[in-house]
């Protein structure tokens, strides 16, 4: 034989070795893969009432692309500093002699019926002034939030700085999207007209929500601005058209006209972790083989009307492309977007373009800060140990957000593109993370956040795409350079 079939005889004996000795171990790795898979495509998958088996996944593509997103969706959930912040917690939770005290009024009833209650978290030891109110929507879910006590730890945190918190139990078995909206106002509604009696300003109600909360939150704030849209645009034409198909158009007017008695605008949003272009989150699913096993599908059908009429990015993109001139006072005046760069269930791209989009209209004040090396940002979990690093930083920007200063600087900082005016832009919380203000200005030009960073310069006068500059980052990067940037390395 010659040299090569030596060394290919030797490849395939140890090929024929290599093999041998893991088969035993892959023939059960692959049992339970497919196993795993099929048991969560039977319990989540809608389809699986009608016809069980013909949904099963056969292909083993599709079987592991499957089992990576089931993967990568727990280490969203338990990853990074959720362990050590919830063995904190209990630690110190057990380790107390007395409990700490609990300021809330609890099963405060805001609507007809019997679920219509809520929380109250009053602060203990503030002013004579009228403090800002901030109203939670837990997001694990689009039909109910049964799970709303696991964020009374966090709503006590934030009672602590003085502001007070509502947390509200909305939709229930079998409710939709639009019914927990539904609900969600008639909350939100009960903060407007009670909120002088209990010492709330309600000039300065904040909504907060996370996941699919936050999602709400946007829609909720968008109502004002599409009622006025068609209380107009009827008066011209009655079969006046903002989506793109008829049929999505009908659908946002469907879930508008149960909305009913809308006071105000509220004073500002606070969104975490948040999905605002349902299309762009199915295609994503889809790619990672669970576009039918996702909340997404089984609360929105996976139907292309209603993916459009319940995405936030793509209302307000339709808003400012159909109206000539849209009055800020009927948006949210301050917008705090919050997300996990590694984030693999909603992922970073999706508050990037809600970011994007609320700039490009001219909302007062658009925040947005990215973390780093964090998977899921949930505030719920994160303000468990107040005393942690991450924990500082979101209260920090919730209080920043609820009762923003006026830097004299703010004016200024979207006059040019010099490095004069990005160190004005820039403002430093006392722990040394960076925020991004966004001042208002008749004529600036918002640029789409980078993975890494947000930037934004003065455009010239034949710009007509949006321009992006890159920034440094590094282990000492808040102490190096002084940008644009909202890239926060994270801590447990």
């Amino acid at each position: 034989m010659s040299k090569w079939s030596w060394r290919r005889a030797a490849w395939y004996t140890a090929a024929t070795c290599t093999g041998t000795v893991l088969l035993p171990l892959a023939v059960p790795a692959i049992v339970t893969i497919y196993a795993i898979v099929w048991i969560y495509t039977w319990t989540h998958d809608p389809r699986a009432r009608t016809n069980a088996m013909r949904i099963l996944p056969l292909h083993p593509r599709r079987v592991f692309r499957c089992i990576a997103a089931l993967w990568a969706g727990m280490l969203d959930g338990l990853g990074g500093p959720t362990l050590a912040i919830i063995a904190s917690y209990m630690a110190a939770k057990l380790s107390r002699s007395s409990r700490p005290q609990d300021t809330a009024v609890r099963d405060i009833k805001y609507g007809p019926q019997a679920k219509h209650r809520l929380d109250l978290f009053v602060p203990l030891g503030r002013g004579t002034g009228l403090a800002p109110v901030v109203v939670i929507l837990p997001g694990y879910r689009w039909a109910k939030t049964k799970r709303a006590r696991m964020y009374r730890p966090m709503a006590q945190t934030l009672c602590g700085d003085g502001m007070f918190v509502v947390l509200p139990r909305v939709g229930g078995e079998g409710a939709g999207p639009d019914g927990v909206l539904g609900d969600f106002h008639l909350a939100i509604q009960w903060v407007f007209d009670n909120a002088s009696n209990f010492g709330g300003d309600a000039r300065r109600v904040h909504l907060l929500g996370y996941g699919a909360g936050a999602h709400l939150c946007a829609m909720y704030s968008l109502i004002v601005p599409l009622k006025t849209w068609y209380a107009q645009a009827d008066r011209i034409s009655p079969n006046a058209q903002l989506l793109s198909s008829r049929r999505a158009d009908q659908c946002l007017r469907s879930w508008l006209r149960r909305i009913k008695r809308v006071q105000r605008p509220v004073a500002g949003l606070i969104l975490v972790s948040g999905v605002f272009d349902l299309a762009s989150q199915r295609r994503y699913e889809a790619e990672r083989c669970i576009e039918h096993l996702s909340a997404t599908c089984r609360s929105f059908g996976a139907k292309p009307e209603m993916e459009e009429a319940w995405s936030p990015a793509t209302i307000v993109r339709c808003l400012r492309r159909r109206s000539a001139f849209i009055p800020a006072e009927l948006f949210a005046s301050s917008v705090l977007l919050i997300h996990g760069k590694r984030d693999s269930t909603f992922v970073l791209q999706q508050s990037q373009r809600l970011f994007r989009e609320l700039c490009e209209i001219d909302v007062p004040d658009v925040n947005m800060k990215i973390y780093a090396n964090l998977r899921r940002v949930d505030p719920s979990i994160a303000l468990l140990a107040p005393a942690s690093a991450l924990a500082q930083s979101l209260l920090e920007d919730i209080r920043s957000s609820v009762s923003p200063s006026q830097p004299a600087a703010a004016d200024e900082a979207v006059s040019g593109s010099d490095d004069d005016d990005d160190a004005d832009a820039v403002e430093k919380t006392p722990n040394g993370l960076s925020t991004l203000s966004e001042p208002t200005a008749p004529t600036r030009t918002l640029n789409p956040p980078a993975l890494s960073s947000v930037s934004k310069q003065a455009p010239s006068v034949n710009d007509t795409e949006p321009k992006m500059r890159a920034c440094a980052t590094g282990r000492d990067y808040f102490s190096q350079r002084r940008t644009k940037s909202m890239l926060v390395p994270s801590k447990s």
